[in-house]
């Protein structure tokens, strides 16, 4: 069996002088508050522009029915929960499903605020899960997660641009060089991952084996070795070991994004406004290229919602529309992000309990 203790440290990080730990930690903070006011600077600006009081008037029109869209968000966040329940290996899934759930809204909660959320928040995935397995173990299961779900994200924004290039068309060279970059990325990725899976692909040993070749691979790489390869290796074996579920997740994942279609479809009908699946489904592909490209601002706060006033105007409706639409969405957003901090300061506190009963016996 994995140790839980391959990824910590054998020795306290004394090496390090305090005030260049202190420096880089300021860089950081400022860095995620620059990141942060540039996006909340720039939803004030779209909001301003399209004035505030339209856009009141088109959330007055949700009322209760917001509770659907809170409830299609919710859905969600436990059916990514459930495919990294699955991506967990049978001889270390005997835990139950609820904690997969508080490792799912932790790691959002933590991807929400932070500038590096999508890293921290996987990370903070497999911590969660440590108390079940070993942490080789929810690292591998977090990776097999993401990137099964992101193999669906970028089948999905390759027929989110062919709907949208059926029904509306380039609309201008500007719109067609856009939309030739993200079938030429996402086609890129999609290859690479899919070469990856099938040939085996192990990178990582590929690149410590190099540097220590070459004398210059990092101490604590060297000694974190094992685990980071049996992470590695369980990733690129899942396919070929664990064939049903493979499929299974890949499965939940898509249903993922069927919900995410809904919740749009939804969101515009309680806004007053024409709806069709066409529409939901290609707002869905793009907004996901949104916040993909600008996840380095925590939460995507502006980008996002001016992200979907552009999709929207594309399509014909108004850019106050789109912005509505992304607020509501924004609620549903933060009320799951709420979960994830209590879930996050419950089980803090429950670790400082622990530690002072056992200094206390």
């Amino acid at each position: 069996m994995q140790s839980e203790n391959y990824f910590e440290p054998d020795l306290q990080p004394t090496a390090v002088p305090a005030t260049k730990m202190s420096r880089k930690t300021h860089i950081l903070i400022l860095v995620h508050a620059v990141t942060f006011l540039l996006g909340l600077a720039l939803l004030v600006f779209v909001i301003y522009r399209i004035g505030y009081q339209s856009l009141l008037d088109s959330l007055a029109t949700i009322g209760w029915g917001f509770a659907i869209i809170l409830g299609l968000n919710v859905a969600r966040h436990f059916l990514r929960a459930a495919s990294l329940y699955r991506a967990v290996a049978p001889d270390h899934r005997k835990f139950k499903y609820r904690h997969a759930v508080a490792a799912r809204f932790g790691g959002e909660a933590v991807n929400f605020f932070s500038f590096a959320g999508p890293f921290l928040g996987d990370a903070t995935r497999a911590v969660l899960l440590k108390r079940n397995m070993p942490l080789a173990e929810g690292a591998s299961a977090v990776i097999i997660d993401n990137i099964l779900y992101y193999v669906t994200v970028i089948l999905m924004v390759l027929a989110g641009v062919a709907v949208l290039l059926a029904g509306y068309g380039s609309n201008g060279s500007t719109m067609s060089n856009v939309l030739l970059a993200i079938v030429i990325v996402a086609l890129l990725l999609f290859t690479a991952l899919i070469f990856a899976m099938a040939k085996q692909v192990k990178p990582l040993t590929r690149i410590i084996d190099f540097l220590e070749k070459r004398g210059i691979a990092p101490g604590f790489v060297l000694k974190q070795r094992k685990g980071l390869t049996d992470v590695e290796r369980n990733v690129f074996q899942f396919y070929h070991d664990r064939r049903a579920d493979f499929f299974i997740v890949f499965g939940i994942s898509s249903g993922v994004h069927a919900i995410s279609v809904a919740e749009v479809f939804a969101a515009l009908k309680l806004l007053g406004n024409e709806s069709t699946v066409a529409n939901a489904f290609i707002i869905e592909s793009l907004t996901k290229v949104i916040n993909a490209v600008f996840s380095f601002i925590p939460g995507t706060i502006g980008v996002y919602e001016g992200g979907n006033g552009l999709i929207l105007k594309t399509l014909g409706y108004t850019t106050a529309v789109g912005v509505a639409l992304a607020l509501v969405r924004r609620g549903a957003i933060l009320f799951s992000t709420f979960v994830g901090l209590v879930i996050l300061l419950w089980r803090g506190a429950a670790r400082g309990a622990k530690h002072l009963a056992d200094e206390g016996s």
